[in-house]
């Protein structure tokens, strides 16, 4: 075994874990947008760079022929990557968008940590379906009274506003009507000359079908926005696209 041998090894297996991290994050954790409106990709960066440091790196700088203990260091070291990634991707799971909350104009992407999930009434509410957020509508009070104080606890006393107050939640369904009525339609997105118009462009060869069959509302997330492509006639997301939806 050469210090290049051993570098080489730990390097494919750094390598090797780090990818099956990337593909699960990437496709199940955070798909679409949200990979970017989230950072998920900084985050792996730093991930990926105290991997490789405690991995191949130290493996190398503790590698000497004949050394006394020199495989349980190896093996130290291999324990203290793995940890290393772990932690990390409990870090990342933690972080994932868990619902898609419409609250009037938009939707809001938020994370289980950041609601009372005791507040929720629906037990729908409380699971995510697949790799992608729970759909949520978020129904303004109808009572005066109420929406009158919800204004004045969200704008003059700081808290949180209806998108992170489970107890306005509402099945998707139930918002469909009122998403319809606040999105615009995709063709104002194609017609632009504009990278904004080009990416929504690429999108629909790849997608199919025509402008008329898809509209947008903007998507907040925790860094950037982005905006959530749903079908004109159903009112369902089809896809997201990482453009400015304002």
């Amino acid at each position: 075994m050469t210090r290049l041998r051993l570098f080489q090894i730990r390097l494919a297996a750094t390598g090797g874990l780090l990818l099956l991290l990337v593909a699960v994050v990437r496709l199940l954790w955070f798909p679409g947008a949200y990979f970017a409106i989230f950072e998920a990709g900084k985050l792996l960066l730093i991930l990926a760079g105290v991997a490789l440091i405690i991995g191949p790196v130290l493996s190398v700088v503790v590698f000497k022929p004949g050394k006394k203990g020199l495989k349980l260091d190896l093996v130290v070291l291999a324990v203290l990557e793995v940890a290393a990634v772990t932690v990390g991707a409990r870090q990342l799971y933690a972080r994932q968008p868990f619902y898609a909350v419409f609250a009037v104009d938009r939707f809001e992407a938020v994370t289980r940590a950041e609601i009372d999930t005791t507040n929720i009434v629906e037990p729908a509410l409380l699971t995510r379906p697949g790799h992608a957020p729970r759909l949520v509508y978020a129904e303004l009070p109808r009572d005066p009274v109420v929406l009158d104080r919800l204004i004045t606890e969200t704008v003059f006393e700081g808290k949180l506003d209806i998108d992170r107050r489970p107890e306005f939640w509402r099945p998707y369904t139930a918002g469909i009507s009122r998403l319809k009525a606040a999105a615009k339609p995709l063709g104002l997105l194609l017609s632009e000359d504009s990278e904004r118009g080009e990416r929504a462009r690429r999108w629909l060869a790849r997608k199919g079908g025509s402008a008329r069959d898809y509209i947008f509302v903007p998507l907040r997330g925790r860094s950037d926005d982005a905006a959530m492509i749903l079908h004109a006639d159903i009112g369902f997301p089809v896809g997201t696209l990482t453009v400015d939806p304002w």
